[in-house]
């Protein structure tokens, strides 16, 4: 028996924040714990009242942009926990236009802008065309990771100009990312991206930053144990990572 606290998963809002099957990276986070023996509480929430009391990973992901407007509705009353759980260092994944609907301010429509949540500085202006490409991205320092590239699809309407204290996740090898070159946001546990697929099936390194930041928060240790099962996932993850990366070269 595994004498490792209870990891606690929330995947928000999942009946509309599931584009590309986003919400299933903590199905993904879920997995990798109990292939190492963690007792793992998996907790959809679709309103503030069904937030467990104490939680240790957020998985967002994204709507579609008719949606917006009611999920950011939706999201206002979380912005209290999203501040609690950046200080706590809780790890977050948020995707797309989960990612954006928590910025400062996004432009929904050509002109028309509206106030995020402010939990991450920066604003998301709306793309003359919309990003709908295979995205390969090389992890900048901060994620800390031991993979040379991360893959996934994107498909959004905006980029992300980043404001004070706002890393990104890495630098654009191909495709669109943030507009500029860079891709995604990272400020402390929290993480944002315009990677689908889900991003965490395909970049297991990511998931597994995210899970010892979840096990550390939890009052864990840090330390992963090697699993059999998760060997031959990671080594299918690695094959179609070289191979999305070279049809592209």
């Amino acid at each position: 028996m595994t004498t490792e606290p209870t990891i606690t998963i929330a995947v928000l809002l999942p009946s509309s924040c599931n584009v590309n099957g986003d919400a299933e990276n903590g199905a993904v986070l879920a997995r990798r714990a109990r292939a190492r023996g963690l007792t793992v509480e998996l907790v959809p929430v679709e309103s503030v009242a069904e937030l467990p009391n104490t939680v240790h990973a957020v998985v967002l992901g994204s709507c579609d942009d008719p949606s917006a407007p009611q999920v950011l509705d939706a999201l206002r009353p979380f912005r209290d926990a999203f501040i609690a759980w950046v200080e706590a260092r809780v790890p977050v994944l948020a995707v797309a236009n989960g990612w954006k609907l928590l910025t400062r301010r996004l432009e929904l429509v050509p002109g028309s802008w509206v106030e995020g949540l402010a939990i991450i500085e920066g604003d998301a202006p709306l793309r003359r065309t919309r990003a709908s490409d295979d995205l390969v991205v090389v992890p900048s320092g901060g994620l800390e990771l031991d993979a040379p590239v991360l893959v996934g699809y994107e498909n959004h309407g905006r980029d992300f100009r980043a404001g004070t204290g706002v890393e990104s996740i890495g630098t654009v090898q191909h495709g669109r990312g943030n507009g500029h070159g860079t891709e995604g946001a990272l400020v402390g546990p929290f993480v944002g991206t315009h990677l689908h697929g889900p991003v965490l099936a395909k970049n297991p390194e990511l998931a597994d930053r995210l899970l010892r930041l979840a096990i550390t928060v939890a009052g864990g240790t840090s330390m992963l144990d090697e699993s059999p099962e998760l060997h031959a996932l990671d080594e299918i993850a690695a094959n179609a990572r070289a191979q999305i990366v070279s049809s592209l070269a």
